[in-house]
């Protein structure tokens, strides 16, 4: 095997559209691609607007063009709208969230490449819900509580969603700096093995947000008498 084919193999093995057929994970990679230029293009202004681009400015802004789309062919969305959090959910069937934080009125991401983003990302959640239920739970950390209430919603409810609260879209993993840091390294280094790793680090933090969620849901554990 040439050193050609070898690179070849080992990225096609990080690459998240090879674990699916019949292109499911295509618009994935393409949502991935778009939230890693408005990123970069956010850390590029003079005030980034998201304490995620205040941690490594330097890292975002020696991206390359490869190393952005290295990062779009990870095995799962970078980008979250509480996939994992049904109560967020329950509220929307409820009445249609009045309460939720103000951070999360805002649409966060910003800039050109910005527009209906939000949308594209929840109407993607919303499709998989509904039709890929086993690559929501593995691309998207959705547990099945939140499949089923996304599910249900029509297209009017995910427009409602993306009119009024645009901010339920966010960089995924925003408050824990070190997992992007170590992802932008890899990329930013051409280091296919460091890409593999962080990318199985992902699948472990969305396995384990998605657990955290449903034993919530549960509530505490009864002890036999």
């Amino acid at each position: 095997m040439t050193g050609k084919e070898s690179m070849a193999g080992a990225q096609r093995q990080w690459a998240a559209g090879d674990w699916f057929s019949g292109g499911v994970l295509d618009p994935l990679l393409e949502i991935n691609g778009q939230c890693i230029d408005i990123l970069c293009g956010m850390a590029g202004a003079e005030v980034a607007a998201l304490p995620l681009l205040h941690e490594q400015p330097q890292l975002w802004r020696a991206l390359s063009i490869e190393g952005r789309r290295q990062m779009a062919n990870s095995p799962y969305l970078l980008v979250d709208a509480g996939f994992s959090d049904e109560a967020r959910w329950r509220r929307l069937q409820q009445n249609g969230v009045q309460d939720v934080p103000r951070e999360l009125r805002a649409d966060c991401f910003q800039g050109e490449r910005a527009a209906g983003f939000a949308r594209r990302v929840l109407v993607y959640g919303w499709h998989l819900a509904r039709s890929h239920r086993s690559v929501a739970r593995i691309a998207l950390g959705m547990t099945p509580g939140c499949i089923a209430r996304i599910a249900q919603l029509s297209l009017r409810d995910i427009d409602w969603l993306c009119e009024h609260h645009p901010g339920w879209v966010r960089p995924r993993w925003e408050s824990q700096p070190l997992v992007w840091r170590q992802l932008l390294a890899a990329a930013v280094n051409a280091d296919n093995a460091a890409l593999q790793q962080a990318s199985l680090r992902g699948i472990q933090l969305l396995a384990a947000g998605a657990w955290s969620f449903c034993d919530a849901g549960r509530g505490p554990a009864r002890r036999d008498q």
